[in-house]
């Protein structure tokens, strides 16, 4: 059962075969007198998933770097079910979760470094823009350890190049797995997205990923894989 916190985000510890949730993709037509919205991003690799509020399918074969996209339900508690694509006897994760009128919420499934299933729900503060910014935040999904004893922790930073050179600037700093920061103010523009080692100029993705800020527009960057290994590490981005 989840319960409602004055915190931004909430681990789910759910104990079923292995497992938690995730979801985003095309908005439900019919939306109800009290509602909330809810979107399950899927970050376990070789899988798909059906996820189901109380006996509604939300949605189907939700795939390895995929999003459900925010879908509408009435504002009350549910029963949240994520099971193998296809396989009604083979539930993944199961629990309640309770969702409050006129709120957005986002929930993350991925694996921790002993490919235990984690859930990570988040309450998705939407608004609060202004002229000749965006927002973003970062949600880390990538449990990667540099040696046995060592978890990985990350900064954020964004590279801006203009006339007056290149800008540097880090919004986030030590972002252990299963982070997820508040939103943040961004310049509109341009901008390369770097994932770098804590307090370091040492690059995990390259040369950053390269994105567009556009004027009050939200965005959410998740880091999955292993962030280590530049053929597994990637950045997915959900515009809300």
């Amino acid at each position: 059962m989840i319960i409602m916190k004055h915190w931004r985000y909430y681990l789910l510890l759910i104990l079923v075969t292995a497992g938690f949730f995730a979801c985003n993709k095309d908005s439900d037509e019919s939306i109800p007198v009290t509602s909330s919205n809810i979107n399950v991003f899927q970050a376990v690799p070789g899988k798909l998933f059906d996820v189901l509020i109380d006996t509604m399918t939300m949605t189907t074969e939700l795939a390895y770097g995929q999003s459900s996209g925010y879908h509408a339900f009435e504002a009350k508690r549910y029963d949240l079910l994520i099971r193998l694509a296809g396989q009604p006897d083979s539930p993944y994760i199961a629990g309640q979760i309770s969702l409050r009128n006129g709120h957005y919420y986002s929930v993350f499934l991925s694996l921790n470094n002993n490919n235990v299933p984690q859930a990570l729900l988040v309450e998705d503060a939407l608004g609060g823009t202004r002229v000749g910014f965006g927002k973003m935040r970062y949600i880390n999904l990538s449990d990667s350890y540099i040696n046995r004893a060592s978890r990985l922790t990350i900064d954020i930073k964004t590279f801006t190049t203009s006339d007056a050179g290149q800008d540097t600037a880090r919004y986030f700093r030590r972002l252990s797995y299963l982070a997820a920061t508040d939103f943040v103010d961004v310049p509109t523009g341009p901008h390369s997205l770097v994932v770098t080692y804590p307090d370091s100029t040492l690059s995990l993705n390259g040369n950053g990923q390269a994105i567009q800020v556009d004027d009050q527009k939200l965005y959410t960057f998740i880091g999955y894989g292993n962030a280590l290994k530049a053929d597994s590490f990637k950045i997915a981005t959900f515009i809300h």
